[in-house]
């Protein structure tokens, strides 16, 4: 469910957030290193719930709108919400990891992409698709200023994937965080007006997540009973995920892979 206003956070809000972002980003890079091929789908949800209960935080993700894991892992065509499963990676798959840490009921939300295996160039479309996913996520951050509006991020985001050749996923979006996983409005990553209106200022926390591919502009739901969306093509997918909060100082990265 979403939020339907914008929250502005304070700085000790903030500064929770932050520490929320603290644990996830170390999360994430511990389980980057830990995929590898003939690794089990299900023993990465268990190595991340492991960290979790180490460090005594919560899970944002579990059982959020009945979401029945802690970790989005989502393999090849699988686009976003792909379920924890017997699935074994296997070498040179496209491997999304999304996830979201709670402390002390603050949300942080992040994700990055990688392809499996040791040699990670061997395929240059999927080097391609992961780096201007990345790519166009850094771009508009190193590019934020207070007073700019949410267009100018859907403009550079929709340019750098397309000056790539790759398409963005125009039926996923970005989100504020707060309490919440989602809190509205909804950060597109191609140009639409409505998002004229909404001016970047300092307290807001923004889930920033470019969702491109190499055919499909879509994802659709081929599987009632599970998460797991595809795209539309059947083609592959790249998506990255920073939680950033806006500041007097401008944009700052508290939660995702650099």
């Amino acid at each position: 469910m979403w939020s339907n206003k914008i929250i502005i956070k304070t700085t000790k809000q903030i500064e929770i957030i932050r520490d929320s972002g603290k644990y996830l980003t170390e999360l994430l890079y511990l389980v980057r290193d830990f995929v590898k091929p003939w690794v089990v789908s299900k023993d990465i949800e268990r190595f991340a719930e492991e960290y979790i209960n180490k460090n005594k935080v919560k899970w944002a993700f579990k059982w959020y709108q009945w979401f029945p894991a802690n970790l989005c892992i989502s393999v090849n065509d699988c686009l976003v919400h792909g379920e924890p499963s017997n699935y074994i990676m296997q070498d040179q798959d496209l491997l999304k990891i999304d996830a979201g840490i709670n402390y002390k009921w603050w949300i942080s939300d992040a994700a990055f992409t990688m392809i499996v295996g040791w040699d990670n160039k061997k395929s240059a479309n999927k080097t391609n698709l992961v780096k201007t996913c990345k790519l166009a996520l850094d771009n508009w951050v190193t590019k934020i200023q207070i007073g700019n509006s949410l267009f100018d991020y859907s403009k550079i985001v929709h340019k750098t994937t397309i000056d790539n050749n790759l398409q963005v996923i125009k039926n996923l979006t970005g989100h504020w965080v707060w309490k919440l996983v989602h809190e509205a409005p909804r950060i597109y990553n191609y140009p639409v007006e409505d998002s004229r209106m909404i001016t970047i200022k300092p307290g807001m926390v923004l889930a920033l997540e470019p969702i491109i591919a190499v055919k499909s502009k879509k994802v659709v739901d081929i599987k009632k009973w599970k998460w797991d969306l595809v795209t539309e093509k059947g083609d592959l997918w790249s998506q990255w995920e920073y939680t950033v909060a806006i500041t007097e100082n401008g944009a700052e990265i508290i939660a995702g892979i650099k």
